[in-house]
């Protein structure tokens, strides 16, 4: 009653929700991805008169978001990220041009040499990264991926900046054949100072990328990523100049000059992040579907132990009403067992009581000529015989002991001896009525055992006598 009491206040509260009606968790196929990378992020490219700076030196970053369907092994990934470049060139060489000099209007052949000069390009693009991924589970907790695609690539801050090595600049005029150096309020000098400014001639180039890793589970909505990226840009991001490095009024840089003609940009490295599991109305119905089907099969495991209850119930009535049946006929049957040995029981000892009867009545009734001849009957005492007879060949372990005795005017020795011989005469007369002679035994006990006084004639009459009893092997 208590418990039960506890079971309603439970479901009128709120209480918890078993196990069986939570909505299971199946997983998802949309994720959210947050990563973060660095390694090698640069510009593969050949300068002209000079020679560009490529390798592990060049450290770049990535800050990347990305959404990605994966309904089993394949699905699609489309991302943003904000991705880091430098690149380096070192220049060496001379550059000529001819112009008209402002001042007097005179054309000259304006001749720049560049020593040592270093220039650094950092560019901060936006790339959507379009790929086609694979994943497959490699553990319990373990997720190996890879994926390979297409990568728009748009800069957005670029510039350069220059460091060490100086470019000297000098003019020639066809008209005075005389070249021009160390004048600066000219134009012609020796420039050491460093350089920057934006870098203006890059557009938006298409890449291809690839990238390999694992998800390791941190629970069953999220995971930690890590893994190894590349990308390489399949079109040039620079626009075509006819530029040299310096125009003969200002430093232009590397990308917006002809000296270089193509750029590629180039990263790979290291990604590190957090997966993150999106809503799936798919997977969520899919849930719901076996929280109902797992009812349905609780209401049917219901029905069919409330079946199987009631048919042991049965069951054990049934086997109660076939044993109580098969108590009643054993008690039936051992009743009429018990009754029937019974019966047999008296009947056996009214046959033996009768035998015995029969025996006295012959011994009583028996009459001798003389002490030692073989006794004679009475007529009327015939069927006593038939008894005895009857009785004996039911029988098998019955048999008849004659025992002679006599009183004691006789000495005992001697009265052994008749008594013998009286019980061997009566032995005579019984088989000469039919009686078995293998059914008969003999015995004497002399004057030893009188049944009256020896003092009286009457005494010891009764006291010569020949007794027949019934002997019984297994009594």
């Amino acid at each position: 009653m208590i418990l039960a009491c506890m079971t309603a206040l439970s479901y009128a509260s709120g209480g918890n929700i078993s196990q069986e009606d939570k909505v299971p968790y199946l997983g998802t196929s949309n994720y959210l991805l947050l990563n973060i990378g660095g390694g090698m992020h640069t510009h593969l490219f050949d300068a002209e008169g000079g020679d560009s700076k490529q390798g592990w030196d060049m450290l770049g970053s990535l800050f990347e978001i990305k959404y990605q369907h994966t309904p089993k092994h394949w699905g699609i990934g489309l991302g943003l990220q904000m991705c880091y470049y430098r690149s380096e060139a070192t220049f060496n060489h001379n550059y000529e041009g001819t112009f008209t000099h402002d001042d007097n209007n005179l054309s000259y052949r304006l001749n720049t040499r560049f020593v040592d000069w270093k220039e650094g390009q950092e560019v901060w693009a936006i790339e959507i990264p379009l790929s086609l991924q694979y994943t497959s589970k490699i553990g319990k907790k373990w997720d190996f991926l890879m994926g390979a695609g297409l990568t728009v690539s748009i800069p957005i801050i670029k510039h350069f900046n220059t460091h060490d090595g100086y470019f000297i600049t000098s003019g020639w005029f066809e008209s005075t054949n005389v070249e021009y150096e160390d004048l600066t309020n000219h134009g012609f000098h020796t420039d050491e100072s460093s350089q920057s400014g934006k870098i203006d001639g890059m557009a938006v180039s298409l890449g291809t990328h690839a990238e390999v890793g694992f998800n390791r589970m941190m629970g069953k909505k999220s995971a930690f990523y890590m893994g190894l990226y590349v990308h390489y840009s399949l079109t040039n991001s620079v626009d075509s100049q006819e530029s040299n490095l310096y125009d003969g009024y200002n430093y232009i840089g590397a990308f917006d000059s002809k000296q270089v003609e193509e750029v590629h940009p180039f990263k790979t490295g290291v990604k590190l992040g957090l997966r993150f599991d999106l809503k799936d109305k798919e997977r969520e119905k899919e849930a719901k579907e076996i929280v109902e089907r797992r009812k349905e099969e609780r209401e049917r495991q219901k029905e069919i132990a409330a079946a199987a209850e009631q048919m042991r119930i049965d069951h054990i009535r049934q086997q109660q009403q076939e044993r109580s049946l098969r108590k009643e006929e054993k008690d039936r049957l051992l009743q009429q067992q018990t009754e029937k040995a019974e019966a047999i029981r008296k009947a056996a000892l009214k046959e033996k009581n009768e035998a015995i009867y029969a025996l006295k009545k012959i011994a009583d009734e028996a009459i001798y000529a003389y002490p030692n001849s073989i006794p004679t009957f009475p007529e009327e005492i015939e069927r006593s015989f038939d008894v005895i007879y009857t009785y004996l060949a039911k029988n098998s372990n019955a048999s008849i002991l004659v025992t002679g005795h006599t009183d004691n005017t006789i000495k005992e020795d001697k009265s052994i001896v008749i008594g013998q011989k009286r019980a061997e005469s009566f032995k005579k007369a019984l088989i000469r009525k039919g009686i078995p002679e293998d059914k008969i035994e003999c015995a004497s006990k002399g004057n030893t055992q009188p049944v009256a006084s020896n003092n009286t004639k009457g005494g010891r009459e009764l006291n010569n006598r020949t007794e027949l009893s019934l002997k019984l092997e297994d009594e």
